[in-house]
């Protein structure tokens, strides 16, 4: 099972302490891709800007999303 929102990210790490949080990134998702590409410090300051719009345009997401996915990659990340 995939998470789709940051909420259930966090659910899933808490449920399944053993497992590695990126278990729960879709394999082909850009919070996947964030996960295996970004550093925390890119990710936490990309969160804290606007989406970017070529990410979103190649990635066929909206802003939102990408919100979204960036987030889900800093706590997947985090908790390694």
């Amino acid at each position: 099972m995939f998470a789709k929102t940051a909420d259930e990210l966090r659910e899933m790490i808490r449920l399944n302490p053993g497992a590695s949080p990126s278990t729960f990134l879709m394999d082909d998702s850009f919070a996947a891709w964030c996960y295996d590409n970004r550093d925390p410090l890119w990710l936490k300051a990309a969160f804290n800007r606007d989406a970017d719009l070529n990410d979103c345009r190649n990635w066929g997401i909206s802003a939102s999303e990408w919100k979204t996915n960036v987030e889900m990659a800093g706590l997947a990340l985090a908790g390694k």
